[in-house]
């Protein structure tokens, strides 16, 4: 809302003075004056005033101001104008979905972290998460691979277990997801299932971090919760129709640069020479400039691309909304043989009848065809097989075939079988995923303020895997080629039932909710593998020779929760929140089935009672409560056997675990206290504040011992405790706001303090047992979790090439040792993550980029005891290997090539700093309007991703962990394939 009161004559002039205010009268600094449909324009002065000269075809003025709605002010002629401008709290009373409801950001007593639609456009990404990577302060975003559709690792607030999920639940439109199923791993991180919801279709994202927000999904909501909720129509809303489409070319965002061929057999010799063998010796290359040249990365990389096309309709009567939505995406990844088509329907619709009742349907069918190939910790993986492989053999044939089997060099040395190149030519690998999302739902208003509501959503999730070697191929050389094929079957469905009433008295509003949920999840599957084809050109297994393997499983769990949230406010700046539930699950012991989860959070906003324009808000907020953790095996609380043990054809079964009837809940304590602020009528906007994660109870998997006549050798248990402390902080500045100009810029980040509290002890020496994990990490109390545990590499000795280390004793020596010369030296948790961007818009132009940052970790290179050993073995080298030792290069810190081993032992030498600065978006774009009387828009814009990383890191990617998002240990690389850095262009029509 505007209002104005001209003063003075209705007269003709070029001139005129005002004063623009707010509606108690204060003047407004910096507000905006600008001619309508000229960039004839001013700005207010310290009291609120300015003097402007009008072009003589002036009729309106348009007046803007941060934090106030802007409007138009017809010109009648006077000579001065007193401009009055209403506060719009759009800020203030955006709605943040919250655990089974809404609530405005003024309200908010909890620690919410949110992004909407615009934050997700225009950025290709396959995954929805790796749109959010450095937007949410206290949530650690990596992409674990850069292969198509691969996992996504998310920490909210760090790691707060040991063998328990450490990643956060997640809730589409109401319905809770099965994130755990995927594809085969084949050596890397596996497939992530949310790589099946279309970032096309989601309107909002509301990542809940403090007990106080997630203790409403209680046993599952210790590691946060992530809830998705998709776009929908509008009531009484014209139909608008979208067409958002993009093209693309990708690329990796490094790769290693590796001996050629020559170079390759020149050092071989050097190595040879050094380690003791003499001149004309048969294992020298007689001539190391003739060898031939396979640039095998090269072979298996190419110009990836990209295309996707979604269409969208949404709308509304005055009883009935719609959204309906499809989507189909095309990528070729930049590994040769790797590609992902993605194929997707949304339908949300609700209809009203009369003023009680309102129903609602979600549906969202996807299919998924990733064509893949073998990853990382697999040596017929193409990115690892053409890292370590002779780059002195010829790819081809005389006929210009590509060579498989097993290829030698010219003084005979082999490796592997296959080749890289044989190996995606000659090798099928296939995941197909077919996933429903559904829910339908219904609410029933008896009295005005009283709302009874149900829900029913279920997740159908079906994952096909097949892969297809062939006889020359790396998995496929002996066997007369292989096949296998895998069917994995997900069905979940939640059920949920809420009343809610609202009442005030005087000052005072109350809200109450109390509900019941139930889960069942069950999950089927079965496999087949065989070997021996007649013919490569045999692609099913019905044609295999010879059944090898074959087997099946089924499993199934439930869950039920009885859960209240009570909420108080008073004179709109005191606000309380009570809540708690009591879960039950199947998967704890007898004992302890259930759990109860309390919290309670308040805050108090000073903006009220300061009772100025520069003071929008001004809240400190404060939480406190418990959450719990279920992410265990179905039956890690029962006693069980195992059969298949057979014996001379007679059935066998043994014990393969103890029974735990007191197996009960991981549990999260955590305390947060925070300052949330609007300054200057919104021009600055953010928040800052520290929370304390305690987790306790940890499900832990103990070692038992041989005695006790069990063959898994554990018993999960609870026992440790973990703590996480950090600070948040997240800061908007919007330097001016018009509607031709507008600039604004953001930054956020937190910190992250982990630390072993409490361990057992398992042994009974009276000290708590430290944990070896992945050989080269630690856990242990008083330390961060995964702790990097190494003994020092210390360089090179001049005089004769050896490589040194610090022993047991503190002192340089070349002699190796592990036991107590081991020491904590880093961990691979960023001590600090967060983001920074900017975004700019005039005139229909439109400009912003934004980097993401995570400092203060190391990442441990494990693939370098293969490329980086100055030749220890046999596998080709990273080019800066060449300045190893010589007697005449001794001022080096890569040991002597002797084909032996001299520093490739495990040490801090592939130890490597990760901290880095990622331009992790940028875009340019053009915005056409008014191209119908409707006011359909074109914007048209070009888009590049990962353009830019700045690290001192050694390896490819400095965010890939290689491991599977729910393994603690993670950050131990093994050629982990490097994000893509993408350029697109792209527009979005409305119409």
């Amino acid at each position: 809302m505007l209002l104005f009161v001209s003063v003075g004559a209705l007269q003709a002039q070029q001139s005129i003075t005002g004063t623009v205010e707010d509606e108690e009268g204060t003047p407004l600094i910096g507000a905006s004056i600008l001619v309508e449909g000229t960039s004839t324009g001013t700005v207010t002065d310290i009291d609120g005033q300015f003097t402007l000269s009008l072009p003589a075809e002036a009729q309106a003025l348009v007046v803007s101001y941060t934090g106030f709605s802007t409007g138009t002010v017809p010109l009648t002629g006077a000579p001065n104008y007193v401009i009055t401008l209403t506060e719009n709290a759009a800020t203030l009373n955006e709605v943040v979905v919250t655990g089974y409801g809404t609530q405005t950001r003024r309200r908010l007593t909890t620690s919410i972290a949110s992004v909407n639609s615009e934050d997700l456009a225009g950025v290709p990404v396959t995954d929805f998460q790796n749109a959010l990577q450095g937007r949410l302060p206290g949530v650690t975003i990596s992409a674990n691979s850069g292969s198509l559709g691969a996992q996504t690792s998310i920490r909210v607030r760090g790691i707060g277990s040991i063998n328990s999920d450490v990643q956060p639940l997640y809730v589409v439109d109401g319905v809770i997801i099965e994130t755990d199923a995927e594809g085969l791993a084949l050596g890397g991180p596996g497939t992530s299932p949310l790589s099946n919801i279309n970032p096309n279709d989601i309107e909002s994202i509301d990542v809940l971090k403090d007990a106080a927000s997630a203790a409403i999904y209680g046993s599952r909501g210790s590691n946060g919760v992530v809830l998705i909720t998709t776009k929908s129509g509008n009531y009484n809303a014209p139909a608008k129709v979208a067409v958002n489409q993009y093209f693309g070319v990708s690329e990796p965002t490094a790769q290693y640069d590796l001996l050629s061929g020559p170079e390759y057999a020149r050092y071989w010799n050097q190595a040879r020479l050094a380690g003791g063998d003499t001149l004309g010796s048969p294992q020298l290359y007689a001539d190391p400039d003739s060898e031939p040249d396979a640039n095998w990365i090269d072979l298996v990389t190419r110009t990836g691309s990209v295309a996707e096309t979604n269409v969208s309709v949404q709308g509304g009567t005055s009883d009935l909304t719609y959204f309906l939505g499809g989507g189909y995406r095309d990528e070729k990844g930049w590994t040769q043989g790797t590609s992902l088509q993605r194929y997707s329907f949304r339908l949300n619709l609700e209809q009203r009848f009369g003023d009680k009742w309102t129903v609602g349907l979600n549906l969202n069918p996807t299919r998924t065809v990733n064509n893949r190939q073998n990853e990382d910790n697999n040596v017929a993986s193409p990115q690892t097989f053409a890292s370590l492989f002779y780059p002195n053999l010829d790819p081809y044939d005389e006929n210009g075939d590509p060579r498989g089997g097993i290829l030698a060099t010219s003084i005979g040395r082999t490796q592997f079988a296959g080749s890289p190149l044989i190996n995606y030519l000659d090798q099928e690998i296939s995941l197909t995923t077919n996933q429903v999302i559904a829910n339908v739902n219904a609410s029933y208003k008896p009295l005005e303020n009283l709302t009874l509501a149900t829900r029913f959503g279920t997740q159908f999730l079906s994952l096909e895997d097949f892969q297809r070697s062939g006889v020359l191929t790396t998995d496929g050389f002996g066997s007369g080629g292989t096949g296998f094929a895998q069917q994995q079957e997900v069905l979940n469905y939640t059920w949920n039932s809420t009343a809610l009433y609202n009442f005030s008295v005087n000052a005072s509003e109350f809200e109450v909710l109390g509900g019941i949920e139930l889960f069942r999840q069950s999950e089927n599957g079965f496999f087949v593998g065989g070997n021996t084809f007649a013919d490569d050109r045999l692609a099913t297994l019905n044609s295999a020779a010879e059944i090898t393997d074959g087997g099946g499983e089924r499993t199934e769990a439930n869950f039920v929760g009885y859960f209240t949230r009570i909420g108080y406010a008073y004179d709109n700046r005191l606000f309380v929140n009570a809540v708690a539930r009591l879960d039950g699950s199947s998967r704890f012991g007898s004992d302890n089935y259930y759990g109860f989860f309390p919290a309670l959070s308040a805050a108090y906003d000073f903006s009220t009672a300061l009772n100025t324009p520069s003071v929008s808000q001004l809240k400190l907020r404060s939480s406190y409560g418990k959450t719990g953790n279920a992410g265990i095996g179905n039956f890690a609380s029962r006693g069980l056997v195992s059969f298949g043990n057979d014996y001379n054809a007679v059935p066998g079964f043994l014990l393969s675990q103890l029974a735990n009837t007191e197996l009960t809940w991981e549990t999260a304590t955590t305390f947060d206290v925070a300052v949330d602020f609007g300054l200057f009528n919104d021009k600055i906007t953010g928040t800052l504040g520290y929370y304390n994660k305690v987790s306790s109870d940890l499900l832990f998997d103990v070692p038992q011992p041989l005695t006790a006549g069990i063959s898994s050798g554990v018993l999960t248990v609870n026992a440790g405790e973990l703590k996480n402390t950090g600070i948040e902080f997240s800061l908007r500045y919007s330097v001016v706001n018009t509607p031709d100009f507008a600039l604004s810029f953001n930054v956020n980040g937190a910190t992250v303090n982990n630390t072993v509290t409490d361990l057992i002890d398992n042994n009974n020496d009276g000290d708590a047992d430290d944990i070896i994990v992945n050989t080269n990490q630690l856990i242990r109390e008083g330390e961060a979790i995964g702790s990097w545990y190494l003994t020092e590499y210390a360089g090179v000795d001049r005089e004769n090439g050896d490589a040194l280390f610090v022993n047991a004793s503190g002192e340089i020596s070349s002699s190796y040792q592990q036991g107590d010369a081991r020491q904590i030296v880093g961990n691979p948790l960023p001590d600090f993550s967060g983001g920074f961007g900017s975004n700019l818009y005039y005139k229909g132009i439109d400009f912003s980029f934004f980097f993401q940052a995570a400092l203060g970790h190391q990442l441990y290179l494990s693939e370098g005891r293969f490329y980086a050993t100055n030749l220890s073995g046999v596998y080709n080298q990273r080019r800066d290997q060449l300045n190893s030792w010589r007697p005449d290069n001794q001022d080096t810190n890569i040991p002597e090539a002797r084909l032996r081993i001299n520093g490739s032992q495990h040490s801090t030498r592939y130890l490597s700093d990760a901290d880095f600065l990622r331009l992790r978006n940028v875009q340019l774009g053009y915005t056409i309007d008014g191209l119908n009387a409707n006011g359909a828009s074109l914007r048209l814009y070009v888009s590049g991703q990962n353009l830019l990383t700045f690290t001192d890191f050694e390896g490819l990617d400095p965010e890939a962990s290689g491991q599977d998002v729910n393994d603690v240990s993670s950050g131990s690389l093994f050629f982990s394939r490097p994000q893509s850095r993408l350029f697109t262009f792209g527009l979005n029509l409305n119409l």
